[in-house]
């Protein structure tokens, strides 16, 4: 079975495996918590984004930050999923 900081570490390394052709700016950890059933934890990290928008100059973007979960799998230590966290 895999301990919070695995999973942090699990989730962490996945996300920089899916956006490697970028660089990820800002990630940070938002949250950990381990499913009723001890089964998986669901690891939240965060990252900024950059979105163009019409009330700014050309060449700024407006800063947003976008929330991942990722639900892992407390006994092999593998990403069961990653979904989207609105805010």
């Amino acid at each position: 079975m895999i301990d919070v900081k695995q999973a942090v570490q699990v989730a962490n390394e996945y996300i920089q495996s899916l956006f490697s052709e970028r660089q990820i700016p800002e990630l940070r950890l938002e949250e950990v918590e381990m499913s009723q059933d001890g089964a998986y934890w669901e690891v939240t990290l965060s990252f900024v984004v950059r979105e163009p928008t019409a009330y700014l100059s050309l060449g700024d973007a407006a800063r947003t930050r976008e929330y991942k979960v990722f639900r892992i799998n407390a006994e092999t230590g593998q990403v069961q999923s990653m979904k989207i966290r609105k805010v």
